[in-house]
């Protein structure tokens, strides 16, 4: 059985521009409706730092735009959806100059920031998120928890936080990503454990392991590819520079701007997760077909994570294609991550397998010949 997840980190742009009705509303509702067509189940990972900036905010515009950010994810926990939470530090101590946001990038990676500082944010973003939504739903909890960026090394800090506020997992790591940031922070995921399946993680730093740890990773589906991104995500069916064209003429129309700090590219192999908001259907159904065909083994159950942004989705059509295109596959099972969690990483009958980093190679190569 594959669990298929599909994530949405749901926020405006990294730089606190963009209009949240035409880049997160908007796109948000169009996608729950489709999910709802065929029976899929969609977890958004809802930017928490921004939210609470805006309801504390002295603009009636941006706190119009807190309560429909509510009515947003209310509306999509009441449908059966999930939400989870997402946590940019840039947001920290956020503030409006001309109505525009100014926020403090010095502070952009999870793991660099003060101990205190996110145990705070951590412990404010879970309680907000479950005093909402247990109104629609009594037994919604906040279960895992995904950094801004992914920067979630060092780890030790924010697992202390996730721990103390009953938080059971991190969904952060994407296999063989490694960026180093202008600021001096860098994520470096090119040694992990699984590209399919959780494991226990080694508190200093998610992407090890360290069984009995009591804490857990799950994985990003991610592929391996020595191509440039706009030519990797669309070569396959789309017109790649036109598309890149329509996103960039997006992101100016809706005001979005550049997101600092910018990346130093160390390496030369580049990869990218299965982006429901970019990738053509059949490739994503192909990214299905290795792990249902056994690439890695044929045992226990394996998960995919299918992520993407709202506020970067260029065809909405394409995603109800491969919907379409799964519907009949009993091997495939739609779920939130709230249940996946409850009902497979922390049920006590699990059949869970962690598998080695030559097997995952392997897995790399093959999907390159696709």
């Amino acid at each position: 059985m594959i669990y298929l997840m599909l994530h949405d980190d749901w926020e405006i742009y990294g730089d606190g521009t963009g209009d949240p009705e035409i880049i997160m509303f908007e796109p948000a509702r169009r996608m729950l409706d489709i999910c709802d067509n065929y029976g899929a189940k969609y977890t958004f990972y809802a930017e928490i730092g921004q939210q609470i900036s805006m309801l504390n905010s002295t603009s009636a515009k941006w706190r119009q735009y807190a309560n429909k950010w509510e009515e947003v994810l209310k509306d999509a926990v009441k449908r059966g959806h999930d939400v989870q939470l997402h946590f940019h530090p840039q947001w920290i101590d956020a503030y409006l100059i001309d109505d525009k946001w100014k926020l403090d990038f010095l502070k952009s990676h999870c793991g660099n920031v003060d101990e205190a500082v996110i145990d705070h944010w951590i412990g404010k973003g879970k309680q907000y998120l479950e005093q909402l939504l247990r109104t629609i739903n009594h037994e919604y909890k906040v279960n895992s928890f995904r950094a801004g960026g992914c920067k979630i090394q060092p780890s030790i800090y924010v697992y202390r936080a996730l721990r103390k506020h009953d938080i059971s997992c991190d969904v952060s790591v994407l296999k063989g990503r490694y960026k180093i940031f202008e600021d001096g922070t860098f994520v470096d995921f090119r040694k992990t454990v699984s590209l399919f399946e959780p494991w226990e993680v080694d508190p200093d730093d998610f992407a090890k392991e360290k069984k009995g740890s009591g804490f857990w990773e799950i994985p990003i589906y991610r592929e391996l590819t020595a191509q440039r991104r706009s030519v990797y995500l669309l070569r396959r069916s789309f017109r790649p520079f036109y598309y890149y064209k329509i996103n960039n003429k997006l992101k100016k129309k809706n005001g979005g701007g550049q997101h600092p700090p910018k990346i130093i590219e160390r390496d030369k192999l580049r990869g990218h997760h299965g982006d429901i908001g970019h990738i053509h259907y059949a490739h994503l159904r192909k990214m299905v077909n290795l792990v249902k065909n056994n690439v890695l083994t044929s045992r226990g159950n394996k998960h995919l994570i299918f992520l993407t942004h709202s506020k970067s989705i260029l065809d909405f059509d394409n995603f109800e294609k491969l919907l379409q295109n799964l519907l009949t596959d009993s091997e495939v099972s739609f779920i939130t991550t709230g249940d996946y969690i409850e009902k497979v990483i922390l049920n006590a009958d699990k059949n869970v397998t962690t598998y080695t980093d030559c097997k995952d190679d392997r897995a790399y190569r093959k999907i390159k010949k696709m």
